[in-house]
């Protein structure tokens, strides 16, 4: 750590706005155990979903309008992000990272800054028509205003990747994306899962958690945030159909959607936002993980498995490089897949131990090595450059 401190002493960390937790934030707290005191600059920040982040945060002038017009109103801002990224100042930074599924690599460096975009995926809503807007009353105007300003902003995406000094992607899967979408090759660094998701979680306090959620004794789980693109909505359905209880731990903009598609079902249960360690028991405690969405990586399904828990995962994206079909998960193509999957769940058929141990080829200590040599690498060719 210290020798990276002397390589790069002051850090730049830009994020995509900050408004709840997910992948990249945990990806970002990894990278903080390397750079601790490294600053941290966003569009848009919530510092209540953040309380473990003790850093320096700089925010855009996009933080002054959710106090005038509200928290939701944030999701309409994307149009400004071009002005929002290119205001951020750098001088005085050694190394600027950026950590994104958007535009967070928009940033402007100067000549001797080195700029690594750790790249999640090039932003769906650009390049993947996805609009998270179908809970709204006014999603059909919605998606005809997206499909015009999208139009502009994929040739600023495009324009910005030229900013980029150094690529990393967090799968294959992304890797390909980022090469068809920019035309580069990134360097792939797996993320990993803290060494806590491998302790056990004792039988008291699985049952002090069920307790508190009135959780049945036998239910299949869904930890994700509520965006379209996650296909909650499978995994209701396919619950309903099999005759299964299900669990869903997280918030998001498709809460109303997925409430009403639910019908009032005694045996869907939305508990929202909760504790990690609270998740853990759960984890622990559940028959299988459902993971419906298109996932470039997918930290949830491996936090899942080092609990030793089974999982049924959409066959496609990043999970196919980490669950292993039959052995720690199976996959499904489609919701009747899924339903004959959970009619036909017998958790026994599974080795635990085995489950764990795919879990353990995507450790943090693992990715903090990998990433650890990654910066070493820039340094080498940054000094190879000046020295020219």
């Amino acid at each position: 750590m210290s020798n990276l401190h002397n390589i790069f002493p002051k850090v730049a960390i830009v994020a995509d706005q900050m408004t709840s937790f997910g992948g990249a934030d945990r990806e970002m707290l990894s990278i903080l155990k390397v750079f601790p005191q490294a600053d941290i600059f966003t569009v848009l920040f919530y510092s209540e979903k953040y309380p473990m982040l003790k850093n320096n945060v700089y925010t855009s002038f996009v933080q002054k309008y959710t106090k005038i017009f509200g928290k939701k109103f944030s999701r309409h801002l994307k149009i400004f992000n071009p002005l929002a990224y290119e205001s951020f100042s750098f001088e005085g930074y050694d190394l600027v990272i950026s950590i994104s599924a958007g535009p967070a690599k928009a940033v402007i460096t100067g000549i001797n800054q080195p700029h690594l975009a750790m790249v999640m995926t090039p932003p769906r809503s650009l390049w993947d028509n996805e609009l998270n807007a179908r809970a709204s009353k006014f999603h059909k105007i919605y998606r005809w205003l997206s499909n015009i300003l999208n139009t502009y902003l994929r040739v600023w995406d495009i324009s910005i990747s030229k900013r980029v000094d150094y690529w990393s992607s967090n799968s294959e899967f992304v890797a390909r994306k980022i090469r068809k979408t920019y035309g580069v090759i990134p360097k792939v660094l797996y993320p990993g899962i803290e060494e806590r998701y491998f302790e056990p979680v004792t039988s008291n306090d699985i049952e002090k958690v069920k307790e508190k959620y009135s959780v049945p004794e036998d239910f299949v789980l869904v930890v994700s945030r509520l965006y379209d693109y996650k296909r909650v909505d499978w995994a209701i359905r396919a619950a309903q159909r099999s005759g299964k209880n299900l669990v869903i731990v997280g918030e998001g903009p498709d809460l109303k959607f997925l409430k009403k598609i639910a019908k009032g079902d005694s045996r869907i249960q939305f508990l929202g936002f909760i504790s990690d360690d609270e998740v853990k028991a759960l984890y622990t405690a559940a028959k299988v993980l459902l993971f419906c969405g298109i996932e470039d990586f997918g930290l949830v399904p491996l936090e899942a498995m080092a609990a030793g828990t089974l999982v049924f995962a959409y066959k496609y994206g990043g999970v196919l490089e980490t669950v292993s079909q039959g052995k720690s998960g199976e996959f499904f193509e489609n919701e009747e897949q899924l339903v004959e999957l959970l009619k036909k769940l017998d958790e026994r058929r599974y080795n635990k131990k085995e489950i764990v141990n795919q879990a353990r080829k995507f450790s943090e200590e693992k990715f903090l090595n990998n990433f650890t040599e990654y910066i070493k690498q820039i340094h080498e060719e940054e000094s190879s450059q000046l020295a020219q």
